[in-house]
């Protein structure tokens, strides 16, 4: 079977030579590396790695955002099996597209393969975050790693996109693929290392052209309930947005789950997200990723 690994990258050229390489270091050699360019500007097309043939490069007039340019990258391949790849995270072992194949070839009724992952901060690989369930919603937090067969993409009355909403990118995808009556597996080890860095994601710009409506509410439209317990969220929106975001978000998550307000951990977050500095807020995520996600997190290696 042939794999199309798709990359969507915007102004990350000094991060994408990382995942394209851990792309073309899989033992599984029937594959094509689809890189989309939605419109950046840092020239990513001069790096050495579009010198090797199975690296195809494509370039957007204008930025789609994150779902929009996967999605693009998507119409591009030619593979039985569409693996999605960001631009600054990597493949962490090079049989995970051979185990990727196998899992399709072992089941014709399977259309997602879905995986484990963990985050590291760009500069040390140690693992600081893992995502680790079986919910396979849940784990689609994020693209990376994440398997699709073509025909459960492209196959019956629709066609199943990516969102472009903040948080459901692809969660939206793979509730299209189950209601289309498709079965999952999941790949209960740490295929992919999700880098932490100053992305596009952690700017106010990005929460200003995307925040249409709150995440968590998008999160419960495609029947996921991880960000509904992750109450960290709260941090990330005030850093980065705006006071009164983060109250509104308060608000929903005490309409959808009123014991809410006598959780200790709801509670805490909600608090110290509404009441502390900025600058200082900033410095929390950064402490607890140094000291206890670093000691706490281990890499869940391939069985």
């Amino acid at each position: 079977m042939k794999v199309s690994i798709c990359i969507a990258v915007h102004n990350q050229a000094h991060l994408l030579s990382d995942a394209v390489i851990s792309a073309l270091k899989q033992d599984h050699k029937n594959i094509e590396v689809i890189v989309l360019d939605d419109a950046s500007t840092d020239n990513p097309r001069s790096l050495a790695i579009f010198s090797f043939p199975q690296v195809k490069y494509f370039k957007s007039d204008k930025p789609s955002g994150t779902g929009g340019a996967f999605n693009l990258a998507i119409s591009y391949a030619t593979g039985d099996i569409i693996y999605l790849l960001c631009s600054d995270d990597i493949i962490t072992d090079n049989r995970v597209i051979s185990d990727v194949v196998e899992i399709f070839k072992s089941n014709k009724n399977i259309g997602h393969v879905s995986r484990y992952y963990h985050q590291f901060v760009h500069g040390d690989r140690s693992p600081v975050r893992a995502w680790r369930c079986d919910d396979v919603i849940e784990l689609a937090n994020n693209p990376s790693g994440m398997a699709f067969r073509r025909e459960a993409i492209f196959g019956g009355k629709c066609w199943c996109e990516l969102s472009n909403k903040m948080f459901v990118e692809v969660s939206s995808m793979v509730s299209c693929v189950l209601s289309k009556g498709w079965s999952y597996e999941i790949m209960r080890w740490d295929t992919i290392a999700v880098r932490i860095h100053k992305s596009i994601s952690r700017s106010k710009d990005y929460y200003l052209k995307r925040w249409k409506t709150s995440p968590i509410e998008e999160w419960t439209k495609v029947g996921g309930s991880a960000l509904q317990n992750d109450f960290t969220s709260l941090i990330q929106i005030k850093n980065y947005f705006t006071t009164d975001a983060v109250l509104k978000e308060i608000w929903n998550f005490i309409k959808l789950k009123p014991v809410n307000l006598i959780n200790p951990c709801f509670l805490f977050f909600a608090f110290i997200s509404v009441i502390t500095p900025r600058p200082i807020l900033k410095i929390i995520p950064e402490i607890y990723r140094a000291s206890w996600g670093k000691w706490t997190t281990r890499e869940v290696k391939r069985p």
